[in-house]
């Protein structure tokens, strides 16, 4: 569709409906230094073959993340992507021009998403999915909202080791409401603070937000915190990595009420910042208040199976008042190929995934226990990530980076009492010879 200007009969009309006489006068209230005088100084165009001359240069200055031996984690994560996933993703029926989310989506994709839901709740051991939602981030707070919902209270306790971008995007969510955010400080080892939770429970509280493992790698101990809110009337939320959740107990078995958390780690890039979704599960009696939508499977009045939307609570399919979300659309393409890439993994592949992460993550802490300059933070108790600090982090940051080595992610931006602390990943990708060339590496720099 061709786009056109205003034509000055156009321009005049518009000009004496908010009463004035020119474009000058429209844009007067501009101070001159940044109003253009003459015409915009644009370069002549290009042809095809130039323009894509031109691009390729320019795309030349970006550097992928395949060219460095890197160790950056905290919450996006390379793992690797079976050749089929994207093959499969690809085919026309999965890879619309639009997000596909409709009521008359075809019987493929709803059934496609249908799996995706059973994976969740196979991984989770709750009893129920919806059919995806943004990000890690956004899905914590639909969690929490759902929470709000169903107690009908005005307090959120947030541990501070859940991602801290997860809890910004939080506060956000919450801002135009009247309910009361309060974070629960970890203690010296990492973990939350069973004291502090204790401390902060009253008859206001909603729910508990928990990272496990948490934004530092640890694994928390579910089943004591479950215990302190038992009989509290209190819903616990756990965000969790779900490549975890093959080798540890499912949340499910550890009074958890709901779960959340980031899907890229399911067969999708780390490209720019990740090819992302969200994922819920919860318990059957809180259907009602899952936010976006749920497939279904039933019988057609042939008596053939079928799939159908079976809940859909957004506020573009029922009233506002009623909706318990208003997602316009939802990364279903993403979801998708997370059920696609659990399918090609099976139970015991992704299990030989987690292995393989937490195995390679811990051969990597024990290297840095040898170098004296090094300090590992917290105790060893964690999954495929773990904090260490080292003096003048910032400088030994750069330095390796220099190596083309990406030691990983500086914490201090966003916990200023773990002063040159680094937060490091290893995923199954990583091998023990990019590990022993790290290591050899920061001895050079730190020594």
């Amino acid at each position: 569709m061709p786009y056109i200007l205003n034509t000055p009969s156009q321009i005049k009309e518009m000009l004496e409906v908010v009463g004035l006489h020119s474009l000058e006068e429209l844009f007067s209230h501009l101070p001159p230094s940044v109003r253009i005088k003459g015409h915009l100084s644009l370069p002549s165009g290009l042809s095809e073959e130039e323009l894509i001359r031109v691009v390729k240069r320019l795309a030349k200055k970006n550097k992928s993340l395949s060219n460095f031996n890197s160790f950056l984690g905290g919450g996006i994560y390379p793992h690797y992507i079976p050749s089929p996933l994207n093959h499969l993703i690809g085919r026309a029926e999965f890879y619309t021009a639009y997000t596909p989310y409709q009521a008359e989506a075809s019987q493929g994709i709803l059934q496609a998403i249908f799996e995706y839901q059973t994976y969740i709740c196979l991984l989770t051991g709750m009893e129920v999915s919806n059919a995806s939602l943004y990000d890690g981030a956004t899905s914590l707070a639909e969690a929490v909202l759902m929470s709000l919902r169903i107690k009908k209270r005005s307090k959120v306790l947030v541990c501070e080791s859940i991602h801290p971008e997860y809890r910004a995007t939080l506060r956000t969510y919450l801002k135009g409401f009247d309910f009361l955010v309060e974070e629960i400080k970890f203690n010296r080892y990492g973990f939350l603070d069973l004291d502090i939770l204790k401390e902060k429970i009253d008859d206001e509280v909603a729910c508990l937000c928990i990272q496990s493992p948490n934004f530092f790698g640890l694994i928390e101990d579910l089943e004591s915190i479950s215990e302190v809110v038992k009989g509290k009337e209190i819903l616990v939320i756990l965000v969790t990595n779900p490549v975890s959740l093959a080798i540890l107990k499912e949340p499910a078995k550890l009074g958890v009420d709901i779960v959340c958390g980031e899907g890229q780690i399911l067969g999708r890039a780390c490209a720019w910042g990740g090819e992302t979704f969200g994922w819920l599960a919860t318990k059957r009696d809180y259907l009602r208040q899952l936010p976006g939508r749920i497939v279904g499977k039933t019988i057609d009045r042939e008596g053939k199976e079928s799939f159908c939307l079976t809940l859909q609570t957004r506020e573009q399919h029922i009233r506002r008042e009623k909706a318990t979300s208003n997602i316009c659309s939802i990364h279903s393409l993403n979801a998708i190929a997370g059920a696609i890439y659990l399918s090609l993994l099976g139970k015991e592949g992704l299990k030989k995934v987690a292995l393989y992460s937490l195995n390679l993550a811990h051969y990597f802490y024990q290297c840095l226990q040898d170098i004296k300059e090094i300090k590992l933070v917290f105790p060893s108790s964690f999954f495929n990530e773990f904090v260490w600090q080292v003096n003048d982090s910032y400088q030994v940051w750069e330095a390796l980076y220099r190596k083309n080595i990406i030691p990983g992610l500086i914490l201090e931006k966003f916990y200023p009492q773990l002063k040159d602390c680094i937060l490091s990943s290893c995923t199954e990708i990583k091998t023990k010879e990019e590990i022993d060339d790290f290591v050899r590496c920061l001895k050079e720099v730190i020594r």
